[in-house]
């Protein structure tokens, strides 16, 4: 008698599988899959036309699949479900027990032999499926696992007419085609995606300062930078700081001053853009700013302190560092809570089911260090719609932390996550996403300057994230203050001056051209370049300048010139050294005679 077995074909969202109610062996079938997304724009949602076409060879004369089943999980919302084999429609047995939608299907009658194929068809409309954050599409497609001699191919199909263009993928597509993508047998058990080049973030963020001493102090907040891959722009601030300077990690620092006993809030608004690419104006300063971090690049800290060498005694690089760290630790769900403590990366070897996003951080900050790749943490904030997938756990007010290394071959920072890629399975190494907003980059010291959302006073939400569509206008406004320039100079003598360059527009500055010049006057610092400006830094040069010509008096004009504009200028007076030699004569003069009436009336007045 025929034997014949039940397959069951689960689709959860990271994976599908195929499954038998039987024995079976596993040169008894073949399945392959192809399964197009076929996208339309519905009022600022993305809607999807799924077709699954899944093609079963029998591999056994007496084996054949009967009957399988795919599961979706609850949000996964489907609707026009439709279904056929090759003798025409199947009526699908939908069940659904609150967590799950289960579609049973049954063949008509399958075809039988070695050799023989039997054809599934499924098609549905799908709304959820492909995300609009903002300016991007984002989508997390699930990949059926490849085994033996089985094909995948998965094709998206863009809106007709559609500007956007696919900046991230992972892996990488087989080919794409004006609006046509295709991965075929891809890896991963995922496929991730994002179209658009670049992703706007409302950033609202509130600072509880206090100071807690009897004394006046400074007290330090960290506002979001401007990185390689991050633009920020400042909106508003409800009190601007006494001090704003970037330090050697390229944070963006702020300094307040506090009365004794003072609390203070600060709210800051910012609106930060993300990038699929490096920012070209930022390569330069970025490279020059390596030059000066690479002494402390690989340091141990702590937090990144690694004892138990021999465990990592096989890792050679990057990549090798990275893979350990996805395999070796398990993510910890439970310890998602505000009162979490950091373990490290000694702990987090140790006992690698405790570890969240600052383990998997901190780990792959500590190998990478002990085996002299120059390596950093950076925090900041996650965008994630599903916890599962991509979880965000570092406080209570949802931030993330992920690694950072320096490659040497692109002589640029590169950003991964471990973390992610160990919960949802798409890989973060080769490519980054829009995702991923900076708010401090710790490089030099592991555990400062805190970021947004650590400055707490008591239990409030303080970060405020929200993907948008308008960006805002670049705002250039530089202010020259502090002047001290002197107007009078004599004609034989250097004199010192100075001034502050200051931001006052939305965005950081990079290579701000200053030129010092003025008719007549030689300068020692005629033209120098500022390489870095956050909003509302000032940045003070000095300078000597000496009169070029001799014996003359006059006047000439010293004008500082920025982005060839003449933002201020000033009158110098110059006299000649004799000039000066005859005024002071004079009044050595004049005050002689002076003394001397002075003398004779006093002289005068004691005779009589």
């Amino acid at each position: 008698m025929m034997k014949f077995f039940k397959g069951l074909l689960i689709f959860l969202f990271l994976f599908l599988s195929f499954r038998f109610t039987g024995t079976v062996y596993a040169l008894d079938f073949k399945a392959d899959y192809q399964v197009e997304y076929h996208l339309s724009e519905l009022r600022n949602n993305i809607n999807s036309r799924v077709n699954f076409k899944i093609a079963i060879t029998n591999l056994q004369t007496d084996v054949y699949v009967n009957k399988f089943a795919i599961t979706f999980p609850k949000s996964f919302v489907i609707s026009n479900l439709k279904s056929s084999d090759d003798q025409g429609e199947v009526i699908p047995n939908v069940t659904s027990d609150g967590t799950k939608t289960k579609i049973e299907l049954q063949f008509n009658n399958p075809n039988l032999g070695r050799d023989s194929v039997n054809n599934f068809f499924l098609s549905f409309d799908q709304t959820n499926l492909f995300k609009v954050e903002g300016n991007i599409w984002e989508v997390i497609l699930p990949v059926i696992e490849n085994k033996d001699n089985s094909n995948y191919k998965v094709i998206v199909y863009l809106p007709e007419n559609s500007d956007k263009k696919i900046s991230v993928a992972k892996p990488r597509p087989d080919s794409i085609t004006e609006n046509q993508i295709i991965w075929n047998n891809p890896p991963t058990k995922t496929i991730y995606a994002a179209f658009g080049e670049s992703q706007l973030y409302k950033v609202n963020l509130t600072y509880h300062l206090k100071n807690s001493n009897l004394t006046p102090g400074l007290v330090e907040v960290a506002f979001p930078p401007d990185t390689l891959y991050q633009k920020t722009y400042l909106n508003s601030i409800n009190e601007s700081p006494y001090k704003v300077y970037g330090d050697g990690d390229g944070n963006n620092l702020g300094q307040y001053f506090l009365k004794p006993l003072e609390t203070k809030t600060i709210i800051a608004d910012y609106t930060v853009q993300t990038f699929a690419t490096p920012r070209e104006e930022m390569v330069p300063y970025i490279r020059a700013l390596f030059q000066k971090q690479k002494s402390y690049l690989l340091e141990s800290q702590k937090y990144w302190d690694i004892k138990s060498l021999d465990k990592i005694a096989n890792l050679r690089n990057a990549y090798d560092v990275y893979d350990f760290v996805v395999d070796k630790l398990s993510y910890a769900y439970s310890r998602v809570t505000s009162s979490n403590v950091r373990l490290g990366a000694e702990v987090a070897l140790q006992k690698p089911n405790l570890a969240v996003c600052l383990e998997f951080s901190d780990l792959f900050v500590g190998i990478s260090r002990e085996k002299g790749i120059y390596a950093r943490e950076v925090e900041g904030y996650g965008d994630s719609s599903d916890q599962t997938l991509r979880p965000i756990s570092l406080t209570s007010d949802v931030l993330h932390s992920w690694p950072e290394y320096y490659n040497t071959e692109s002589d640029l920072w590169r950003s991964v996550d471990p973390t992610w890629e160990n919960t949802s399975g798409i890989d973060y190494f080769t490519s980054f996403d829009l995702n991923h907003v900076v708010f401090v980059i710790h490089g030099k010291k592991s555990d400062y300057p805190w970021p947004a959302g650590m400055y707490k006073t008591e239990d409030s939400k303080d970060v405020i994230v929200v993907p948008e569509t308008i960006p805002p206008v670049d705002s250039l406004k530089i202010n020259i203050t502090n002047v001290e320039i002197p107007a009078t100079v004599s004609d034989s003598k250097s004199y010192q001056a100075k001034f502050s360059v200051k931001n006052l527009g939305n965005i950081f500055l990079y290579n701000l051209p200053v030129t010092i010049n003025g008719k007549n006057l030689n300068i020692s610092l005629s033209k120098t370049t500022i390489a870095a400006l956050a909003p509302g830094e000032a940045r003070t040069i000095n300078f000597n300048f000496t009169s070029s010509d001799k014996n003359i008096r006059k006047t000439t004009i010293l004008k500082i010139n920025i982005l060839d504009k003449d933002l201020y200028s000033q009158n110098i007076n110059i006299f000649p050294t004799s000039f000066e030699i005859l005024i002071k004569a004079a009044i050595s003069l004049v005050l002689l005679v002076l003394i001397f009436f002075i003398y004779k009336k006093f002289k005068n007045l004691k005779s009589s």
